[in-house]
């Protein structure tokens, strides 16, 4: 892979912490067949056509320029960590939430300062620390989808647009992550005994 690489292309990758074995040739394959086999290999990187832009041949797993827009890798690096996802539910905003983080102490704390949903009572219901545990969480909020909502929050003085509430239950939500995460290697972090309380009516 090294070979078809350029000298900037090398020098970028490099000061992304990535190398060309993390890089995949798919310059002469159809998008639709690249998308699902660059996810197979474990890459991160494809090399593609030319950006409009700039020129650039780096492509995230989605097709975008990574060279234009460093932002994209941190956003996927997010999909493929290993990390908690989970399940919250607040009682007073009746609405359930899917996320993933580093330190489920810290979140909740974060998303209750935050007043996620107009609410400050949301708790841990349901987590499992898992390998890519964003794109997991993406295929749970799809298969919810039909729940969502669009709420604000304040972070850091800017207005946010939330799109991981749902206000469904907490049976429809566990059936949707159950449904993804049956058949993968993780390790049950929270379950609560007693959900009932977020079965909201």
């Amino acid at each position: 892979m090294k070979d078809v690489l350029t000298e900037s292309e090398l020098r970028f990758l490099s000061s992304q912490g990535l190398c060309p074995d993390d890089v995949m040739d798919v310059r002469h394959m159809p998008q639709r067949m690249w998308f699902q086999e660059i996810k197979e290999r474990g890459k991160t990187i494809a090399l593609g056509s030319r950006c409009r832009k700039a020129g650039h041949r780096l492509r995230s797993t989605k097709g975008h320029c990574v060279q234009c827009d460093t932002r994209i890798l941190a956003f996927a690096s997010r999909f493929n960590l290993k990390q908690y996802l989970y399940i919250a539910g607040s009682l007073n905003a009746r609405l359930i939430k899917i996320g993933v983080c580093k330190d489920l102490g810290q979140r909740i704390r974060q998303i209750c300062a935050e007043r996620l949903g107009d609410a400050r009572d949301w708790e841990v219901i349901y987590a499992v620390e898992i390998e890519r545990a964003g794109e997991i969480e993406d295929r749970v909020l799809s298969r919810l989808g039909q729940y969502s909502i669009y709420s604000h929050y304040w972070k850091g003085g800017v207005l946010q647009q939330s799109i991981e509430l749902r206000r469904c239950t907490i049976s429809q939500a566990m059936e949707a992550m159950n449904a993804e995460i049956d058949g993968k290697d993780y390790y049950l972090t929270i379950n609560w005994r007693d959900k009932s309380v977020y079965e909201f009516k």
